[in-house]
């Protein structure tokens, strides 16, 4: 489908149109070659192309940067082309761009008479991008990195909820997230254990059930209970900051004391945005982007430089002026 003489005219006139005369794409081993695509072959994942000096050459997925030529594409085939848009999708999901393929299938579906070939072409997107979340979590995991294994695995559960592959990330999640959330602040439990036992016994508690609470809101599989398990979560976590304040007011000469609640604030606050942002994904994959801009928004006045945060405000604001879904 990719790529046949609708495209084909589609990227020429834009070429002839435009001063470049050539295009660069980029492979994987760092080479760029100067030319022209001529063609793309979505069956056998090949692309044609002329070089500069009028050779006709033939690249296999496997040997392109896909980034480097879909931004070649993207650059010439106009939004409103939506035959074009469905190939240029196509060709992004070939290449393992999985977001830019679902906004591109968004401006697909504009036109009704190609909305079949959008789900059926969504449905394999889908599938490729369980396969491979599911791939780098287990990739993390057998590195020892849970915080990586736990990021593609919430990316399944959020974003692939009805792929075969978020049962096995739900049963991941509930045996791991805790166990490394809590590690994260094993080195502070040591330096104070006397206090978490006395001053900070609450805040311990309210800690380790907010924890709990965001591994059970990303594992239920109703979208009502998920929401209610996070802003559980969240309540949770506003009771640690307030007796981490009451801490730090009643020890304020300690250095030792004041240091633990400042980096007990910060861990805090990080597992707050990473509720916010698991609630803000969880309402733009239902298209409720007002939703989702307030999550992002209570997220960054908790941590306001956080460039994932912004990144997903930024998504999320061209999610909703465009009417687009993410799959």
């Amino acid at each position: 489908m990719l790529l046949r003489t609708p495209l084909i005219l589609a990227i020429m006139a834009a070429l002839a149109a435009s001063s470049a005369a050539q295009e660069n794409i980029k492979l994987k081993s760092g080479t760029v070659v100067n030319g022209r695509a001529t063609a793309y072959d979505p069956k056998n994942e090949v692309l044609s192309f002329r070089t500069a000096d009028g050779q006709d050459k033939k690249y296999t997925m496997a040997e392109l940067d896909g980034r480097s030529v879909y931004l070649v594409y993207s650059s010439v085939v106009p939004q409103e082309n939506a035959k074009g848009q469905l190939q240029l999708a196509n060709f992004a999901r070939d290449a393992g761009l999985y977001q830019h393929a679902a906004r591109r299938y968004g401006y697909a579906e504009k036109d009704p008479s190609l909305k079949a070939d959008v789900e059926a072409a969504r449905v394999v997107l889908r599938q490729r991008a369980a396969d491979s979340c599911m791939t780098n979590a287990k990739a993390a995991q057998a590195k020892g990195d849970a915080k990586e294994a736990q990021k593609w695995l919430s990316l399944i559960l959020e974003k692939l909820p009805n792929e075969p592959q978020a049962t096995e990330a739900a049963a991941m999640v509930q045996v791991d997230y805790a166990r490394e959330a809590n590690a994260r602040d094993d080195a502070l439990e040591k330096d104070h254990a006397e206090l978490l036992q006395s001053d900070l016994k609450k805040g311990k508690k309210a800690y380790d059930t907010m924890i709990e609470r965001t591994r059970d809101g990303l594992t239920a599989r109703n979208a009502s209970a998920s929401a209610n398990l996070w802003k559980n979560a969240l309540s949770e976590g506003d009771v640690v900051l307030k007796e981490l304040d009451r801490l730090a007011k009643k020890y304020p000469d300690d250095a030792k004391v004041q240091d633990g609640a400042k980096k007990y604030r910060q861990l805090t606050i990080e597992q707050m945005v990473e509720v916010h942002m698991h609630m803000a994904s969880q309402y733009t994959a239902r298209s409720s982007f007002n939703e989702a801009m307030k999550e992002v928004n209570a997220a960054l006045a908790l941590s306001p430089q956080n460039e994932q945060v912004l990144a997903q405000r930024a998504r999320i604001e061209q999610s909703a002026n465009e009417g687009l879904i993410n799959f």
